[in-house]
């Protein structure tokens, strides 16, 4: 796991209670102290989480987390779990000799449970994924029902192989956490590119399509990625006219929208943008990347004073949506056919619902008052100069996937081209 990587799932545990712990090499020299708000359910005071006393996550990953199966967790297999970090050697049970299984799971032959870490309430369950169910339900004529976990099964950098593993019959997450092994689809990560959410989505399914290699979803079905509306730059401090500008801001920004804040030369924190509101609050950060959106969502126009468009973009977050494979087949070919027919281009549709959700959070971001100033032409000039090492890393990350990259690069753009005409 890269540095940014391990900085960003250390923010997201550090929000359910899991504080830092030297070293991170599982099961292995002493045992550190349980986190926070696992020690407050430890009730034998024995630093150690029984399965009795799990809840949360722990609760249905114990096997998964419980790497010596000693039938208890301590803190190091709390945190290597967190971290997205492996067992160190397969573990057999004493009785039997053979690798333990995780308990099965039962549910309903028509029911996908789907797992959800985001609140219900932002735009991207209301307007793609909570729309996309509905659909599903009526293009099955109610045969199959998605349900959703009421909370996460498995920290967010762990989706696409929660679902590979069955812990979850479907769910979405990142790319960027599986970046060496997701890449077709991540080329809507690039600045400069969509102009929508819809064109950067149903572009993104296409490339994926033309160019992607089933190594990149083994175990999962994949019905579906989404990116966004384009990103911005957002900031409290002052109107951006030049590079040097963004010097004296410090900028929160996480996953692939990282690299392009280093290249501006402004100190970054590394912190998901749902954690956004106490680092402004506390003065931590002065700037972030994100869209109007997720700037009201997450309640930071009390702190936003400028905002900085990019024509395309800065980048963007690559979002897949999944089904766990052997589920999936296991559904009769009508209940398939109709899942597919509600997904994979459609959820350009979805994502048209959140295009416009941006337009009314533009409007009610300038009725906040956060002014949204253009850059000069010189100064563009110069970003797109910083930001030109991006495309050429995500050609040679192809490349090693066997992938065209270069060509991938011109369809992806190609076909936005196509999707922006008229609109």
């Amino acid at each position: 796991m890269t540095r940014a990587g391990v900085a960003i799932t250390a923010a997201i545990s550090a929000a359910i209670g899991i504080a830092s712990i030297p070293g991170t090499a599982r099961s292995q020299g002493n045992d550190p102290e349980l986190p926070p708000l696992a020690k407050m359910r430890d009730a034998n005071d024995n630093n150690r989480i029984e399965r009795s006393e799990a809840a949360g996550p722990l609760a249905p990953s114990f096997d998964e987390i419980d790497c010596d199966r000693s039938g208890n967790l301590d803190g190091k297999e709390i945190l290597g779990f967190f971290q997205g970090e492996e067992c160190k050697t397969p573990v057999k049970s004493a009785d039997s000799g053979k690798p333990n299984a995780r308990p099965a799971q039962t549910r309903a032959a028509n029911e996908l449970l789907f797992n959800l870490y985001l609140p219900r309430t932002t735009a991207m369950f209301t307007n793609v994924v909570g729309p996309w169910a509905t659909a599903i339900a009526s293009s099955t004529e109610g045969r199959i029902e998605i349900k959703f976990t009421a909370s996460s099964l498995a920290p967010v950098n762990r989706q696409l192989r929660m679902v590979a593993k069955g812990v979850a019959d479907a769910g979405m997450g990142v790319h960027h956490f599986t970046r060496r092994r997701t890449v077709t689809a991540r080329v809507s990560e690039l600045p400069f590119a969509a102009r929508t959410s819809r064109a950067a989505s149903i572009a993104a399914w296409r490339t994926v399509q033309e160019f992607g290699k089933a190594s990149e979803y083994k175990g999962v079905k994949l019905v579906g990625v989404v990116s966004p509306p384009p990103t911005l730059i957002f900031n409290s401090k002052k109107p951006i006219k030049s590079v040097k500008d963004f010097r004296s801001l410090k900028i929160l920004a996480a996953g692939s929208l990282v690299q392009p804040a280093k290249l501006l030369g402004a100190p970054v924190v590394t912190i998901p943008l749902p954690f956004a509101y106490e680092q402004f609050s506390r003065g931590v950060v002065d700037g972030t990347f994100s869209n109007y959106g997720g700037i009201l969502g997450f309640r930071l126009a009390k702190f936003i004073k400028f905002a900085t468009p990019v024509p395309g973009g800065v980048g963007n977050t690559s979002i897949f949506l999944v089904i766990n494979q052997k589920k999936f087949d296991s559904l009769g070919k009508p209940d398939r056919d109709a899942i597919m027919a509600v997904s994979g281009e459609e959820f350009g549709t979805y994502a048209a619902g959140w295009d416009a959700n941006e337009k009314n959070a533009v409007r009610q971001a300038r009725e906040a008052g956060i002014q949204t100033i253009k850059l000069p032409p010189a100064t563009l000039a110069e970003l797109k100069i910083r930001w030109s090492v991006i495309e050429p890393q995500w050609i040679a990350d192809a490349s090693k996937l066997g992938i065209d990259g270069k060509a991938a690069v011109a369809f992806y753009r190609g076909a936005l081209a196509k999707l922006h005409e008229g609109r």
